[in-house]
This record gives structure tokens, sequence and C-alpha cells, in this order.
């Protein structure tokens, strides 16, 4: 399972600690600067600390290779104090994980994993650490802390205790557990599992910005294989493009094409190799017949690209994080979107968050729970405001049975 809860206190405008729950299709609405980003830019943080290359820090709110570029700790932190601590967690899906019995035997467990990070910058180096941390797995909890010159890991129900050192990010070394604390390294399996499944987690965690790039007349693919669009899309067509050289089958560049159609923005999807050099043209069919590179075509075209290719290339149970998704787009278009979201969570089995501007997006939503096709456990929509100096989350009730009028209420901010 995806990512079920996300733990933010004191981060960007969110200044109150609090759980948000995530379900397959999250959906935050509100004002322009009200903080809808808030909470994908959180997840997308966590994410890339594990992500961006030869990493030493806790925490990456910012790097020439980070998705989110959120600037300097000081600038994220919502108190504007080097004295506080801004907190992050998640819990993850139920897994599967090993503990020792009193007899030192190894039984099997199931649990969800619960964790939180308290991370702190010191001023004058800039260099941030975790203060405290609290990791949980079934009725285990495990707390990390700063000791001044290294950090310490207890096992609360056991009362075992061992100095550790991090890495990648705020992960826990193995070297940690196994290579210094033999006889008491049987207390600290479960935290190997929990963080095994947090690593999982988040590197099924993809993000796609709002700010797209712009379409090309050749695509450079330079012999890259990546895994996921990026945070500009910039991957996007080459994803495309080595299944088209390396598969005769296809599988996503067709699904791609009938999402086009049903969005009513093209038929079939065509690339080809210019030459034997490692450029490709991307060119989009129309009903009419005709066929035109992507750059000829509406912008639309270019920005959605991107959201249609991390939808189908998704791995099953990740996490896909969006902002405008529908940006540039015609409002039908905007609509039958959601469509395209409820068929992936129900094919892979992920989460969609994504922030929107769009009362037809949000409509349909609606209306797809009012048809029973989009499950009401499955769904879930929060209005963002900025009240008081910081911004607050509201989970807005809907009830599938009774209209509810998003035009009506869409001027007024979605009022609950």
């Amino acid at each position: 399972m995806a990512i079920s809860r996300l733990y933010i206190d004191n981060f960007k405008g969110i200044g109150t600690g609090r759980w948000i729950d995530i379900k397959p299709i999250t959906v935050f609405i509100g004002a322009n600067s009200s903080g809808k980003s808030s909470c994908i830019h959180a997840l997308a943080c966590l994410s890339q600390t594990l992500k961006v290359p030869n990493n030493t820090a806790p925490i990456v709110i910012d790097d020439e290779y980070a998705s989110v570029h959120l600037g300097r700790f000081i600038e994220v932190i919502h108190s504007k104090s080097y004295q506080d601590t801004l907190s992050l967690g998640v819990t993850t899906g139920e897994i599967q994980f090993v503990e020792l019995d009193g007899k030192g035997n190894p039984k099997r467990r199931k649990s969800t994993v619960e964790a939180v990070y308290d991370f702190k910058c010191a001023q004058r180096t800039q260099d941030i650490r975790i203060e405290t941390a609290s990791i949980n797995i079934a009725d285990i909890e495990y707390n990390i802390k700063w000791s001044g010159r290294g950090y310490t890991v207890t096992n609360k129900k056991t009362s075992a205790k061992l100095t550790c050192t991090l890495g990648p990010g705020f992960l826990i070394t193995a070297e940690s557990i196994f290579g210094k604390a033999q006889k008491n390294a049987g207390d600290f399996l479960p935290l190997i599992n929990a963080q095994g499944a947090l690593s999982n987690e988040l590197f099924g965690t993809f993000y796609l910005g709002p700010f797209r790039e712009s379409p090309r007349r050749k695509y450079e693919t330079r012999g890259a294989n990546p895994s996921e669009v990026g945070a500009r899309g910039e991957s996007a067509i080459t994803m495309l493009a080595n299944e088209s050289f390396q598969t005769t089958k296809r599988p996503h560049i067709k699904q791609i094409a009938g999402w086009l159609k049903k969005l009513g923005l093209a038929k079939d999807v065509s690339i080809s190799r210019v030459g034997k050099s490692d450029l490709v043209d991307l060119k989009l069919g129309l009903k009419d017949g005709d066929s035109f590179p992507i750059a000829d075509l509406g912008y639309g075209l270019s920005q959605i690209m991107p959201v249609l290719t991390q939808c189908s290339f998704a791995q099953k149970n990740s996490t896909l994080l969006f902002e405008q998704p529908e940006i540039h787009l015609h409002t039908k278009s905007s609509r039958d979107l959601a469509t395209i979201f409820i068929d992936t969570i129900k094919e892979k089995s992920v989460n969609v968050l994504l922030e929107t501007h769009s009362p037809d997006l949000v409509k349909q939503f609606m209306q797809e729970l009012k048809a029973g096709t989009l499950n009401a456990d499955d769904f879930v929509l929060y209005k963002v405001t900025r009240e008081k100096n910081e911004t607050c989350i509201h989970e807005i009730e809907i009830d599938a049975e009774n209209d509810f009028d998003v035009y009506e209420n869409w001027e007024r901010g979605i009022s609950i």
C-alpha cells in the first residue's frame, strides 16, 4: 500500500502540527498563496532526500538536483526561528516484519510504520540535523535523539540503546545496528524493516510541478533511462522514446494515446528517431487525420503529456504528486482528466495527491462519486485557507447521495 498519512508541523505556511489523511485521490483546493502546495512539497522533500545523489543532509529542502526548491531552512520553517524545529512524518501501508521472541526465535508480524522527524538548523553553519525522531512499528517505539556529538537510538519496549549514524538522509545505517551492537541487534530488527518500508514508499513518490517544459521540435534522449518524468516533465518524452525503440508492444504509448483521445486532444502518438542521432520527433495525430509536431499544437498538450506519462508508468503502490495537473486544458478536458486519475488508482493501486484551481476537475470527481465509479473511501477533498498568519487545512465532508454544488461555492472558496 502507498503512504496513508502525512504529518506536518512548522513547515512553510503550516504552523500547527497535524496529521493529514491521504486517500487514493487527495485533492487540495483554495485561493492563491493559501498554502495548497505545502503538503505536496512536504512529501516531495522527504522523497528527494533519499533520491538526491551523494546527499549527506538529513533533509533536502533545496539542491541542484532537487524536485522542489524551497530555499534556506529559515525560509522554510514557519516560525522563522533557528531555536525551533520543523517536523515531517508519514504513515506507511502495512508491511511484514521480523521480531525476536523472548527465546531469540524470529516471528513474523504485520504493521504499518509511523515515523516523525524533528529537524533543526545551526544558524552559523546552516547544517541541518535531526533533533529527535520517533519511529513506531506495531507496539514498538524507537526514539532517535541528537546527543551533541552523534545520534542515539532507543528501543522503548526493551530499553536497548545504541549509537548510530545516518545515511542516506534520515535513515539509520544498517552498519550502525549490526556492526556495533551485536549483543542487542535483535532489539532493532523491526527498525530495519520499518526503515525499509519508509525507503520503499518515498522512493516510490514522484513529483510533477506546475511549470513544465515548453514543447520542442526535437527531443534529446542522451541514452538516459529515467524512471520518472521529473519535476518539470523533462524526462517524459525520453521515457516514451525508450519504450518506442525497445519494444513493439508499447503499452504505455498506447494507453497515453487512448487517454489523449478521451481528453479530446489527439488520437495517436508517434515517436521517431532523427537519423542515427539521439534526437527524436514527437507527433500527435488529430481526429481529422492530420498529424503535427507537438510544437505546432496547443500548449496544453505539452503540459498534459508529463501528467499522462507519470500516470501510465507509475509503479504499483506508488504516490504521485501533481501541482495544477490541468493547467492550460479546456474545461471539458479538465473534467475528463478526473476519470484518468480514477483509472490510474484502480489499475495501479496508487495514491494521487493534487492541488488544483479547476472547479471542473473537482466537479467531475463529485459526479463520479455520485455515479459510484469512484468509491467514497478513495477520495478526500481539503479546503486550504490562510487564517491568523498560517495555513489551515479543512476536510470537506462529502455526501455522495446529495449534490454538492462546486460552482456555487467556488468563488467563496468552497465554504464548509
